[in-house]
């Protein structure tokens, strides 16, 4: 059995991973920051890590400002992870965004995506608990003169932690493809309306 300390390494070297893979799969589209001595224009990709939080900001003069994240969030003896998403587009529709990720999990949460024999019988919900509701576990923080915040927290399953931290391929796969990815494509269509 893994330390506590231990599991919030594996969970933190995950979040650590994911956004570095998205920042290098997408990179060559963006002016970054290695560029920008040669360019002499500002970045418009950036990666931000410290323990436990790992951000990555896209910035596109007129079109794109926004920034994305995986958290740790430790509640007590619980773990939970939070992706969040930074917008700064006055016109961005929450109502449409809270329903879409309110349709979004409440369809997907009994998918049982494992190939793995050890998870195979496993659904989302058995691993993470999320109430998709906003005031829940989906909160906005709206801030006049900066970014507002919307913020998804998922409860690793205390039942299953030590089995789930002990498969950081596994525990990759979930946090990328079931807290993270479904919050960057729902923000993205709902950002183009």
């Amino acid at each position: 059995m893994l330390s506590r300390e231990e599991k919030l390494s594996r969970l933190d070297g995950v979040m650590r991973s994911i956004i570095s893979g998205w920042h290098d799969r997408v990179k060559a589209d963006y002016v970054t920051e290695e560029d920008r001595e040669f360019l002499g224009l500002e970045p418009e990709i950036k990666r931000f890590h410290s323990t436990g939080n790992h951000l990555i900001k896209f910035s596109r003069q007129k079109s794109l400002h926004v920034t994305y994240g995986l958290r740790i969030v430790p509640r007590g003896d619980l773990i939970c992870i939070e992706s969040s998403v930074n917008n700064k587009s006055a016109k961005f529709d929450y109502d449409s965004f809270a329903n879409r990720l309110k349709l979004h999990y409440w369809r997907n949460c009994y998918e049982k995506p494992w190939t793995d024999k050890t998870f195979g019988r496993y659904a989302y919900a058995d691993l993470l608990q999320f109430d998709p509701r906003m005031g829940h576990s989906v909160s906005l923080d709206k801030h006049a003169d900066k970014a507002d915040v919307v913020r998804l927290v998922f409860q690793i399953n205390p039942r299953h932690e030590d089995e789930l931290m002990s498969r950081t391929d596994l525990l990759e796969d979930l946090v990328e493809n079931y807290c993270l990815s479904p919050l960057k494509r729902l923000y993205a269509e709902t950002f183009r309306g």
